[in-house]
């Protein structure tokens, strides 16, 4: 048995953008409904939602079926939750508040088995189908995606020696705690910040390495996809649901 390709890193790989959406509704279902949207990957969410170990591994049982990467996001950098999460099947991963380049080295050792990395040996899990993958344990980084989230000013600043570190695939800008650690909050779009944005980019670019970032008003996606972002989430299940309902309502109160 072969682990299926990770179609998402092919794309970031190859330059090519794709279109995600949070999910942080901690459902399956409300997961596999926005599943066949046509979007390329999906984020999980555990920094800020409900969602546990379960509730990640029904989600990513669910977008089995589907032509979309799951995305994990976690809440913290710590090496058993990292572990934990991709023996139930999270091989693309987001770890939030990187600031360093040596706190991304020690991500990077999570998710690899020795002797490159640490992460804890199991015969049989999820993640390789429960033993059926052959020779997974010494491939497993081949189909894996780590992107790290930048989002305060130490992490700008030092974007350049954390995106080279090798292993790491993705800077991922979170522009609400990035503003809002700038002193900007709840206005990603002041100048200073987009300086900071685009230098996170920038500093991808020259390490051959993707980035992306969230941006639910279109006109920001737009812009940020036009200036090399690469990976761009455009909405989430949440926001999708409330504004859907609250404009469905107001319509008729009107």
């Amino acid at each position: 048995m072969q682990e299926r390709v990770n179609s998402l890193k092919a794309d970031l790989g190859n330059g090519q953008a794709s279109i995600g959406l949070w999910c942080s509704l901690a459902s399956a279902l409300t997961t596999e409904v926005v599943a066949s949207s046509g979007a390329g990957w999906l984020l999980i969410d555990s920094e800020h939602s409900p969602n546990d170990l379960r509730s990640i591994m029904a989600q990513l049982q669910v977008l089995g079926g589907y032509p979309c990467e799951g995305v994990v996001r976690l809440p913290s950098d710590d090496a058993v939750g990292i572990k934990q999460a991709m023996d139930v099947g999270a091989r693309s991963l987001m770890i939030p508040n990187i600031r360093t380049a040596e706190q991304a080295r020690k991500v990077v050792a999570s998710v690899s088995y020795a002797p490159k990395g640490a992460r804890g040996f199991s015969v049989g899990h999820r993640a390789n189908a429960f033993g059926r993958i052959a020779g997974y344990h010494g491939t497993a980084r081949e189909q894996q995606l780590l992107a790290l989230q930048i989002e305060c000013e130490t992490g700008v600043a030092n974007a350049a020696e954390i995106a080279a570190v090798e292993g790491v695939d993705a800077l991922f800008v979170g522009p609400g705690d990035l503003s809002t650690n700038m002193g900007h909050m709840g206005n990603p779009g002041v100048e200073p910040v987009q300086t900071a944005i685009a230098s996170v980019r920038a500093a991808a670019a020259r390490a051959g390495k993707a980035s992306g970032i969230l941006a639910p008003v279109k006109a920001d996606a737009d812009r940020y996809l036009a200036g090399g972002f690469t990976m761009v989430a455009v909405g989430s299940d949440l926001g999708l649901l409330a504004r859907g309902s609250d404009a469905l309502i107001a319509s008729f109160n009107r």
